[in-house]
């Protein structure tokens, strides 16, 4: 039972989970960074930015969400990304 508990858990960390709001805002995810992620560079926000959009943009957008002070990241950190993106 301990280790079925266990797997659930950890399978829980390792994909992005859905954040409950209010109707009309935006739906977004929560993803949990990992070791060697990175804003830019062909990071994180390059491989969620829509074909032909652009990266600056979902940078930004990253930044606003989750009241970033700089665009580094570090592992375990939780970002908020719109589930659109």
């Amino acid at each position: 039972m301990m280790l079925m508990v266990l797997a659930w858990c950890l399978a829980g960390l390792m994909m992005p989970a859905r954040a409950q709001s209010d109707p009309g805002a935006t739906p977004v995810v929560v993803y949990t960074v990992q070791p060697g992620d990175t804003l830019w560079g062909g990071g994180y926000a390059a491989r969620i930015t829509p074909d032909g959009g652009n990266v600056a943009d979902t940078v930004d957008e990253l930044v606003r969400l989750n009241n970033l002070d700089s665009v580094s990241l570090r592992a375990g950190q939780r970002l908020i990304v719109p589930d659109e993106v």
